[in-house]
């Protein structure tokens, strides 16, 4: 088995073609919505349109962000694995292993980043590449800053000789630790970015309600020039607004 032919780059998103087809006629038809609805006219909303493949990088940025995500809470739960195994006198080595076996009884899906992390590291040991630059290889690839401290650890804890199940399991309760606050933080604002979205589309709502409502109140802003570079400039508010709510909503740990 050639492991270079299926190592992962959690640092780009390769869309598959119907993923990217579908992606894009959504944003497109979603921008072409939002023109008929400001503007009512077909060839401004056909213009706006075009914007939507600026929305392409977006998404490629949001499921990497995601993929990483739930590769951490594997890497946690590996950690835990990895600590057990040593605990019990297994090697460092023979512990990557043992972690694999266990994490494919708890995971349905084998095909999981982790487990396949861990089946590239158990074949990359078995033909005696050092087990600390594997990590490291990982957390070049991963752009983790938790995996990569994890792997800076190991290989100055083999280096110096120190005590490697103590470095590990204080350094896997660490990363443990961090990775629990930030579930937490997320389940605690899952309601407030769920009141975010909403609040995201009530303008295009209120918007369409008084057209269909009052068709003549809004005419002026629909079929005149300085009519169209008002709602342009609403327009661009209420994407602003949006944009900086995302941005308030993603809190670091």
């Amino acid at each position: 088995m050639n492991s270079n032919d299926k190592i992962p780059d959690y640092r780009v998103y390769n869309m598959r073609p119907d993923e990217l087809i579908f992606t894009l006629i959504m944003a497109m038809g979603a921008c072409f919505l939002v023109g008929l609805i400001f503007y009512e006219n077909i060839i401004l909303s056909a213009i706006l349109s075009l914007l939507g493949v600026f929305y392409i990088p977006k998404y490629k940025k949001d499921r990497l962000r995601k993929r990483k995500e739930t590769l951490l809470i594997q890497f946690k739960d590996a950690l835990y694995f990895i600590n057990v195994s040593l605990s019990a006198g297994r090697s460092f080595e023979s512990s990557i292993t043992d972690t694999y076996k266990a994490m494919k009884g708890i995971y349905d899906d084998e095909n999981s980043d982790m487990i396949q992390e861990l089946k590239i590291m158990s074949h990359r040991i078995l033909m005696n590449e050092p087990v600390e630059s594997c990590f490291a290889d990982l957390a070049k690839r991963s752009e983790i800053e938790d995996i990569k401290s994890f792997a800076d650890v190991i290989m100055i804890s083999k280096r110096s000789g120190a005590n490697l199940v103590e470095v590990i399991k204080n350094t896997s309760q660490t990363i443990s630790e961090k990775v629990e606050i930030k579930q937490e933080i997320s389940t605690m604002i899952a309601g407030k970015k769920f009141e975010q979205k909403v609040l995201s589309i009530m303008p295009f709502v209120m918007v369409f309600f008084l057209k269909s409502s009052s068709p003549g109140f809004l005419e002026p802003l629909m079929n005149t020039t300085f009519g169209h570079f008002v709602m342009t400039i609403a327009l661009a508010m209420i994407v602003s607004g949006v944009l900086l709510g995302q941005k308030i909503m993603h809190i670091e740990v």
